[in-house]
């Protein structure tokens, strides 16, 4: 019998027909007294695809008296050809403009996955099948090519049009564990007129949130008077239980440099990651923090970490009235395990808001100001 689909991949590849005849994988036996067999071949093949054209299904000729069945096109390989470039186009388009492209689904994990699972299929569906190339691979390469950047394009579109800055994912290493981007800058009103944003999200119930926050409260009040935040502890069941804290969730920052947002869950029970007050909270959290991992700080949309400011260790056994009597005074052990996190944070602080006020650029600032790059 003669193998058809062997032939039509020949035929795709420029094959001539006494060629295809006389390949033995298509199994073709021209019948006593053909001397042409090529010439055979394609008025056999002619006469096929005429029968085809004007029957709706195939016939299965192993099984007698078979009803006719239609024959899918739709294999694991196709599946898999299609699937593979379309979620590799929009990771890669996610991975480098991770906002607006990659707020709804982000590249790292979850397009990242998507593209395992698709290419998998693909391996799959081809090691099954004897031919690796045909025209409804390709056909399906192409689609999936389409698709890809069709799909891309319009949640890239779209989330510029839900108010969703454009954020890169391609960003540099800064001292004490800060990351660089070469973002547009950040501010209170979504343009450059306005004062650079001091993001910090996170949960008073978490430990290195509460540790963190003194660091923060030190460099925030270097550059105005905050006002409504309160003491409070960690959670009392988890690791380094009962860390002295400020809780932040309500602050209000009155400066002439720097604007404070904060996204914090107030419930100390537990840690419960807060929701977003706009579309650019979201979009930090999303291109730089997708693992959830708090506390998560962005300064001017430039600069932003993840992780722990300060070792809550070093807050062990200590109450909120004495951190809030070292901080005053600027001496003991809750001083000395938060003021270098907090002249870091004013260096970068500096750095978004152009080094002002230049009273602050002295000593261990200064130093830490000069290596941000």
């Amino acid at each position: 019998m003669v193998d058809w689909d062997r032939v039509q991949e020949l035929r795709d590849k420029g094959w001539d027909w006494d060629r295809i005849a006389d390949d033995p994988k298509v199994a073709y036996q021209a019948p006593r007294g053909v001397t042409d067999n090529g010439r055979a071949l394609r008025a056999l093949y002619a006469k096929r695809s005429r029968t085809a054209s004007r029957e709706p299904a195939a016939t299965d000729e192993s099984r007698p008296g078979a009803k006719n069945v239609k024959k899918s096109s739709w294999s694991l390989a196709r599946i898999g050809m299609i699937l593979t470039p379309l979620f590799a186009i929009w990771f890669l388009i996610a991975f480098f403009i991770p906002s607006p492209v990659g707020v709804i689904l982000s590249a790292i994990p979850t397009l990242a996955l998507l593209l395992a699972v698709s290419a998998a299929v693909l391996a799959f569906g081809l090691l099954r099948s004897d031919r690796k190339w045909t025209s409804t691979l390709r056909g399906g390469l192409a689609a999936g090519i389409v698709l890809g950047l069709v799909i891309a394009g319009g949640a890239g579109i779209g989330g510029l049009l839900a108010g969703y800055p454009t954020l890169t994912g391609i960003c540099s290493s800064q001292p004490d564990n800060f990351h660089g981007c070469g973002n547009a800058l950040w501010t209170d009103t979504g343009s450059s007129s306005g004062k650079p944003v001091y993001f910090f999200f996170g949960s008073a119930a978490c430990p290195y949130c509460s540790a963190s926050s003194w660091a923060m409260l030190v460099a925030l009040e270097r550059f105005g008077t905050i006002s409504g935040e309160y003491p409070d502890y960690s959670n009392p069941n988890d690791v380094y239980p009962d860390t002295p804290e400020m809780v932040l969730a309500n602050a209000v920052l009155s400066s002439s440099y720097i604007s404070l947002q904060v996204a914090e869950n107030t419930y100390t029970g537990q840690i419960i990651l807060p929701g977003f007050a706009n579309e650019y909270q979201n979009a930090y959290f999303a291109a730089y923090d997708s693992g959830g991992s708090i506390p998560f700080v962005v300064i001017g949309g430039q600069y932003y970490t993840v992780g722990t400011l300060v070792n809550p260790a070093d807050l062990s056994g200590m109450t909120t009235s004495e951190m809030q009597t070292d901080i005053e005074s600027q001496s003991g052990a809750g001083w000395t395990a938060v003021s270098p996190a907090a002249d870091w944070v004013t260096a970068f602080i500096l750095k978004v808001d152009g080094g002002q006020p230049a009273s602050l650029l002295t000593g261990n600032v200064l130093s830490d100001y000069d290596s941000i790059s």
